[in-house]
């Protein structure tokens, strides 16, 4: 074979190469509602997603907190006093100017350099958000159903829980969105809390003093594995964390149709206190850590179109 031929070889050899490189590569994560993509981080260890925004000029990392009906900024480190109110120009998608409360960050976990701020539903209910594994995408765009169904996902219907109008709901849940569990045949909606890093225990399902006496009746067994201290509005609050060895935790739609479903899990007694969500409510209702992202691997929360779209399967879409 001459100079010419070996060098053609080498040539598709190279490129049959780069071929199968790209072909192990992870793909681009598809804005499926459009939007700006920020990368997504997390703390060390946790699984609460976070994105660098800057606020008034001021750069630094933000966490994206569906459980929060406040968004916030650091009293720190913009030197005002805690529970003042900082209008601030902000860098998000959408949204270029919003009030925040300033608040005392001094949660265990936090981002190298520290936490700036906090963006809570009183500005994610104004915008399409998508959240990977590696990016989110932020908008304002509406979503498109039958796109969202032609790339997997299931809807799940928001009507009286999270919305663009907050008062659209019933007057008992607070403007956040849910997905619904079932454990043993016992229902209830669970609040998609992104910004409870549940690292002590993975996959935590706080369940209110209503789901839990349900869960009792129904015959689950329930074993008592520990007890944990937690800081609340009221001080510090002893809760019981439990196991139930014999029923999975499945994830369904609003019509019940099944996602997914989780067989390791612990349920986190939360009391009734003067603190409010879900320990206030007298039905059963439940709120999720965010290790459950890694669950839902593609999560879109429309509150135009008052849904959140998770990727389930072909029966449920």
């Amino acid at each position: 074979m001459g100079r010419r031929g070996k060098i053609l070889v080498s040539l598709a050899a190279a490129a049959a190469l780069l071929l199968a490189v790209f072909a192990l590569w992870p793909r681009e994560e598809q804005a499926l509602c459009g939007g700006r993509s920020y990368p997504l981080g997390a703390v060390a260890g946790g699984a609460a997603p976070y994105i660098r925004l800057s606020a008034d000029g001021v750069s630094g990392e933000f966490l994206l907190d569906y459980g929060a009906t406040r968004s916030s900024l650091s009293a720190a480190a913009f030197a005002g006093p805690e529970g003042s109110t900082r209008n601030a120009a902000l860098s998000l998608a959408g949204v270029p100017a919003a009030p925040f409360v300033l608040r005392a960050y001094d949660m265990p976990l936090a981002p190298s350099g520290g936490q700036l701020g906090v963006i809570g539903t009183d500005i994610l209910s104004r915008l399409a958000v998508q959240l990977s594994k590696r990016a989110a995408f932020v908008g304002a765009a509406a979503c498109q159903p039958d796109a969202l169904r032609a790339n997997g996902l299931v809807p799940i219907s928001q009507s009286g829980f999270f919305g663009v109008d907050s008062t659209l709901n019933d007057g008992h849940h607070p403007n956040v969105p849910v997905v619904f569990v079932s454990v043993g045949g016992v229902r209830a909606p669970a609040q998609i809390d992104t910004g409870y890093d549940d690292v002590v225990y993975t996959h935590s399902v706080d369940i209110n003093q209503p789901l839990f006496d349900r869960l009792m009746e129904s015959g689950a067994a329930l074993t008592h594995v520990a007890d944990i201290n937690v800081a609340t509005c009221e001080g510090a609050e002893n809760r019981s964390v439990y196991r139930i060895a014999d029923r999975p935790l499945a994830i369904e739609t609003d019509k019940g149709a099944p996602i997914d479903r989780i067989d390791s899990f612990h349920l986190i007694l939360k009391r009734a206190n003067g603190c409010g969500g879900i320990a206030a409510m007298t039905t059963p209702a439940a709120q999720l850590g965010a290790s459950f992202l890694e669950v839902f691997r593609t999560v879109v929360f429309d509150p135009g179109g008052e849904t959140v779209w998770l990727e389930g399967p072909a029966d449920a879409r």
